[in-house]
């Protein structure tokens, strides 16, 4: 004999016209193991080595950080060339140097606008 209240605070499951349990797929399931077990052997397949970074990228993104934006910006424009005809890596370094240059740039312009048209002309006048 079983029991039709449900047990333990679970509730029941509604059912649809058919008379299966709402929300439930109707037919066979779909098997999911040979898509799991080829995504598990693309995991596990051995990557080709990134190419080294190009010099040039390296030597922009150091030139950004010490703050000489214009060497910068050229060397950045030297190493995305070098990257895309010889395909070295070091995209990201060349973009970040770039990026940074070109910030430091457009920060340093304004800067110096500023300084000379609000604050030495209250300096050096008398």
């Amino acid at each position: 004999m079983t029991d039709p209240s449900p047990r333990d605070g679970a509730l029941p499951l509604e059912s649809d016209a058919a008379g299966g349990p709402s929300g439930a797929p109707e037919g066979p399931a779909p098997e999911a193991a040979p898509q799991e077990a080829d995504r598990d052997q693309e995991l596990r397949r051995p990557r080709a080595p990134k190419p080294p970074p190009d010099k040039y990228a390296i030597g922009a993104l150091v030139t950004s950080l010490l703050a000489l934006f214009p060497v910068a910006v050229v060397l950045g424009h030297i190493a995305l060339a070098r990257i895309r005809v010889f395909g070295v890596g070091g995209r990201g370094l060349a973009v970040a140097a770039l990026v940074i240059g070109y910030v430091g740039l457009v920060v340093g312009l304004a800067a110096w606008t500023l300084y000379f048209a609000v604050v030495a002309p209250e300096v050096t006048l008398p």
